[in-house]
């Protein structure tokens, strides 16, 4: 059993200093290219693959980089106040279409309407007030109920 665990550990700490080589290559063109075989001109080159963040990145670059996602943020921005927008707006329609369908109902059903004048006394409104108020109100259902 214990001879079992001793193998199993040498064979985990053996893997953990494997590596690969990496050759470099030049080919009659001028262009580099990098293998893990050797071709007949190739170099072998040591890389130092313990070391992060090892890339440099130059001030332009990083400049533009912070630039798109600022940008990116900015359109997130306008996209979510878009949504508000378009959410009050519709809530603002559900409101107005309830209301319209409600006074329609009330005016469908009254056998009269009338207004209040300056001393608080009912004046009936003629049929003709009546059915412009009326198409008045179907009016605002199309509109509003889409």
């Amino acid at each position: 059993m214990i001879r079992n665990i001793v193998i199993i550990s040498l064979l985990y700490l053996s893997s953990a200093h494997c590596y690969a080589e990496i050759y470099k290559w030049v080919d009659e063109h001028g262009k580099v290219h990098y293998g893990d075989k050797p071709i007949n001109n190739s170099k072998e080159i040591d890389v130092n693959i313990s070391k992060q963040g090892h890339i440099k990145i130059n001030n332009k670059r990083e400049q533009k980089r912070q630039k798109l996602l600022e940008t990116y943020a900015d359109d997130q921005q306008r996209e979510d106040k878009e949504k508000k927008k378009l959410k009050k707006k519709k809530k603002k329609h559900q409101r107005n279409c309830m209301h319209s369908k409600d006074m329609l109902k009330q005016y469908e059903r009254a056998s009269s309407l009338y207004n209040l004048d300056k001393t608080g006394m009912r004046v009936t409104i003629s049929n003709e007030e009546r059915l412009r108020k009326t198409n008045d109100l179907r009016k605002k259902i199309n509109k509003y109920c889409k």
